[in-house]
């Protein structure tokens, strides 16, 4: 008899941690869409995070339009390029009518990165660096989440903008219709969940 409550308590246990679990799921898609776009142009510097498909491009784009908008007193981090990416790199990625002169004097690579976690402290330091209180933070909408839970608990004190950039490839709005959009969300929140365990634990 005990037994048999045992099971019934603990298939009950299971059932209620899976909906939590799919509920919290669904909840997190939904922040993913809340991010809006920053367009307040004059105001803040720019940080683009690396990782993501045509994520330098998109950001350099965004830069592109930026520019064309106000004079060239401001500075932009591409951050997590990898060991051997240089400028000469970052050229091969612009688009025609791209002022090369932008990467001269504007532009600073940071190799150092490797993940989330360690692109908010070297952004951080740039920030540091350059005296630098706000800017916008360009990565796809899909990492946005984690990107500002991490840049937040490095960097408390600094104004942080989005510009969250949708994939090509996967439409988060109907992430239920695809199993490779619905897998990265997924994984996505996973990585959210421990990300947002470790801060709290380090910041008991």
């Amino acid at each position: 008899m005990l037994l048999r409550i045992f099971k019934i308590l603990l298939i009950f246990s299971i059932i209620s941690i899976l909906l939590i679990f799919f509920k919290s799921l669904f909840k997190f898609k939904e922040t993913i869409l809340s991010f809006k776009r920053y367009n307040d142009t004059k105001s803040s510097n720019i940080v683009i995070l690396t990782g993501g498909t045509n994520r330098i491009k998109d950001g350099l784009r965004i830069v592109k339009s930026f520019s064309k908008s106000r004079k060239i007193n401001f500075k932009i981090l591409v951050s997590g390029t990898g060991r051997g990416f240089s400028k000469k790199s970052l050229i091969n990625q612009i688009e025609p009518n791209f002022n090369p002169y932008l990467i001269e004097c504007c532009i600073d690579l940071d190799s150092v990165s490797k993940n989330t976690f360690t692109n908010a402290i070297e952004t951080s330091k740039w920030a540091h660096d350059n005296n630098i209180n706000k800017f916008i933070l360009i990565t796809s909408n899909y990492h946005m989440p984690r990107a500002i839970l991490e840049f937040k608990n490095i960097m408390p004190d600094k104004k942080i903008y989005t510009f969250p950039i949708k994939p090509k490839k996967h439409n988060i709005e109907k992430w239920l219709n695809s199993f490779q959009t619905f897998n990265l969300i997924f994984k996505e929140f996973c990585k959210y969940i421990f990300a947002s365990i470790r801060i709290k634990i380090s910041n008991l």
